[in-house]
């Protein structure tokens, strides 16, 4: 996701300002494709809950299952969106919070949840974490691990790189180490980034330059250290390639555009300290 894309979000998420709900709108076609995958998504979900001994199911199901449940996302908040603030009067926050607890009876108990902040409806992630959970032995555990990881990347950094860290002690090598090792780098890119777009929102102009600097300086500087450790290491993988790119960004003060996480700064208390 672009960050300019995603500016407004990272705004309402962060609370401090009073912002017009803004609805992003999925063009007609793809919201009518997507009713022939909520079938197979039933059907999916109807197999598995008759096996509830996990004897016909599997973990590559279950990633299955959830990537389509994350991808029928954008058709969810058009329709919600219709039903709860466009039609006979703004039912607003209310009826979103009942549309996802319907979707959940449909396609499985904590499948989807209303963030008021963000002001959507999301896919939690929860039949990447079942995949991991009931199939921790399975060569697919970790794909499954850091999909449900990458559903989860909300709240102050104290809150969020306590989770990276935890994935890359149970990856620490491999293609999983490289990849939350990547997505260490990028998570506390992202930190520096909400830091220099939006400090006169978190700090309320109170804060000088220098002090912005100050506060934001080291998530620069552990994205840069990780992304080197990536390049050096592992500079011929995928993983390394795309460090490499944004390193080179990141000694500029530049960055590659994209957003990885969003990182709630509100709390000044997240700010203090990087630990691995």
């Amino acid at each position: 996701m672009r960050r300019d894309d995603f500016d407004m979000k990272r705004l309402k998420y962060i609370g401090l300002l009073a912002c017009a709900v803004v609805f992003s709108t999925v063009v007609f076609h793809a919201a009518k494709a997507a009713s022939g995958t909520e079938e197979a998504v039933k059907a999916m979900v109807k197999a598995i809950d008759s096996d509830p001994k996990n004897e016909g199911s599997t973990p590559e199901l279950l990633i299955k299952l959830g990537t389509m449940l994350e991808g029928m996302v954008d058709a969810i908040n058009t329709k919600a969106e219709r039903e709860c603030f466009r039609s006979g009067g703004s039912k607003g926050a209310p009826c979103m919070k009942v549309y996802a607890e319907k979707l959940n009876a449909l396609y499985g108990k904590g499948s989807y949840e209303y963030n008021e902040h963000l002001i959507v409806i999301k896919y939690t992630g929860v039949q990447y974490k079942r995949a991991a959970d009931e199939f921790p032995k399975s060569k697919v555990a970790p794909e499954a691990d850091y999909l449900f990881l990458s559903k989860n990347l909300v709240g102050r950094p104290d809150e969020v790189l306590p989770r990276i860290t935890d994935f890359m002690k149970r990856y620490p090598n491999g293609e999983w180490g490289r990849r939350g090792l990547l997505l260490w780098a990028r998570i506390n890119e992202d930190i520096w980034w909400v830091h220099r777009k939006w400090a006169w929102i978190l700090y309320g102009w109170s804060i000088s330059p220098e002090e912005l600097i100050v506060k934001a300086e080291p998530y620069r500087q552990e994205a840069l250290r990780s992304f080197q450790k990536l390049l050096v290491k592992d500079g011929r993988t995928e993983e390394g390639r795309a460090a490499k790119k944004e390193y080179e960004l990141l000694k500029k003060y530049e960055d590659d555009g994209r957003i990885y996480g969003i990182i709630n700064e509100s709390d000044v208390s997240g700010t203090t300290v990087i630990e691995k």
